[in-house]
């Protein structure tokens, strides 16, 4: 079984994301998201 089609990270070029169709890789390509960081866990807010 082959991932649904969607952005995903390009394996020739990490910093680009490119269209993966279902079927195979296509020329459609994009700036990666950058990623973020979630609220840190674990942490009291500050008073």
């Amino acid at each position: 079984m082959t991932p649904p089609p969607g952005w995903y990270r390009d394996p020739s070029a990490p910093h680009q994301e490119r269209w993966w169709d279902g079927t195979a890789w296509t020329e459609h390509r994009r700036a990666a998201e950058p990623v973020g960081y979630g609220p840190a866990v674990g942490q009291a807010p500050v008073p």
